[in-house]
């Protein structure tokens, strides 16, 4: 294949260690290794913090693990208010200052971009990469109808992106399954479409687990369940507080629960646990991505939480899941979601139902499970986390660049 100069342009995918949304910037740091020339267009502003990357290195371009980043200056927002739709359109439009710019190939991440980058782009194959089904998730987390303006904008971009997208991939198994339920299906080519899952970078968290070692402030003798990710109502993280006090009454008092993390719902979790005398439960904030690998490490098991939305039958795609299953340790998780890896290859233990008694009674089955048993789950995890290793993915991500180039040519 001749092209060798890709371009990602993602709003959220600002280097690490600032960012923790390293789907990207993984890709990036292997294709380098094969040859390639990688530069990532990203917002100047850091979701979910008060951080703008272009202030805090006084400047807008830099080299990353052999990565070229270009940052857009972006206006600072916080929530999902008027301010971060401000931010989202400072950057759709920021893109038209690389227009001149030739790129082989394109991945843009999100529907919505599609057109910004076309507009910007006209002659260059474009992937779009959907991480998010937008605005699906936006209904059914946020609640929002579907007769709201921005949400039918938002469908009508969607909905063009597909159809003129050189290529289309999908980090959730049923990405495919969403497609084919779309009235204009019958004007899909489904052999652009693929899958490529989250994933991890295997030999980098086996690294930061061997060069980072801190006081976690917890006792690991005990039987600690830990959370690291995003604190938003999504999240379902108050459902781990209420289970959390089921445990506890069930008389397994030395299960505990460690959640790392940041987001809207915070603030009100730490008054929560207070007011409902639940003591087992200790927030520690956000941290910083190198450092998880140690954290996951002391823990007996991790707990995947999401509010069960119609949407889930498509599948997952976090992050954090792998960060989970690369740790070797047994993952908990409250939903029974499509193409579920957690069922699919017995590395965990799955609620019966999204209530948080159903949860407790998940925790409570790894609670008394013998430690080999434990033991061999958790190297079940560790094996699956293997089988989406960066190289293997990045594998499937040239097959897409293999198929729009011989689209193009």
């Amino acid at each position: 294949m001749r092209e060798k100069n890709i371009w990602v342009i993602c709003h959220y995918a600002q280097q690490p260690p600032l960012n923790t949304m390293l789907r990207y910037h993984n890709w990036g740091k292997e294709l380098v290794k094969r040859g390639y020339s990688v530069t990532i267009v990203a917002a100047s502003t850091i979701h979910n913090t008060n951080i703008d990357i272009v202030e805090q290195n006084k400047k807008r371009e830099d080299i990353c693990d052999g990565i070229q980043y270009k940052y857009i200056i972006t206006p600072p927002y916080s929530g999902n208010g008027m301010r971060r739709i401000k931010n989202m359109l400072v950057f759709c439009f920021g893109l038209k200052q690389f227009k001149k710019e030739k790129p082989d190939i394109i991945i843009t991440c999100e529907a919505y971009l599609f057109p910004f980058v076309k507009h910007s782009f006209k002659k260059i194959p474009i992937i779009t990469d959907t991480v998010d089904l937008w605005p699906e998730s936006i209904i059914e987390y946020g609640g929002f109808s579907k007769n709201n303006p921005i949400i039918k904008i938002l469908y009508r971009l969607e909905h063009n992106a597909y159809l003129k997208s050189n290529a289309m991939i999908f980090s959730m198994e049923g990405g495919v399954d969403y497609v084919r339920e779309q009235k204009y299906a019958n004007r899909i080519k489904f052999s652009k479409i693929f899958h490529i899952n989250m994933g991890c970078d295997i030999p980098q968290k086996d690294r930061e687990l061997e060069g980072i070692s801190f006081d976690l402030g917890w006792n690991t003798d005990e039987f600690n369940v830990v959370y690291c990710g995003s604190i938003r109502q999504a999240n379902q993280v108050q459902q781990i507080c209420d289970a959390a006090k089921i445990v506890k009454e069930k008389g397994y008092k030395d299960v505990k629960f460690q959640v790392y993390g940041n987001g809207d719902d915070l603030k009100m979790l730490k008054k929560y646990v207070i007011d409902n005398s639940i003591d087992n439960v200790y927030f520690h904030g956000r941290i910083e991505k190198a450092k998880i690998p140690f954290i996951l490490s002391h823990g007996k098991a991790n707990i995947l939480t999401y509010k069960n939305v119609p949407l889930m039958k498509y599948g997952g795609s976090q992050s954090k899941l792998f960060d989970y299953l690369a740790s070797g340790k047994p993952v908990i998780c409250n939903a029974k979601f499509g193409y579920n890896l957690i069922e699919r290859y017995n590395c965990g233990v799955v609620a019966e139902d999204q209530s948080a008694e159903a949860l407790a009674d998940a925790i409570g089955k790894l609670y008394k499970m013998d430690t080999a048993e434990l033991a061999e789950m958790g190297k079940r995890a560790r094996k699956t986390a293997e089988m989406y290793d960066q190289p293997i993915l990045v594998d499937k991500l040239e097959e897409v660049f293999e198929y729009v180039s011989d689209k193009k040519n």
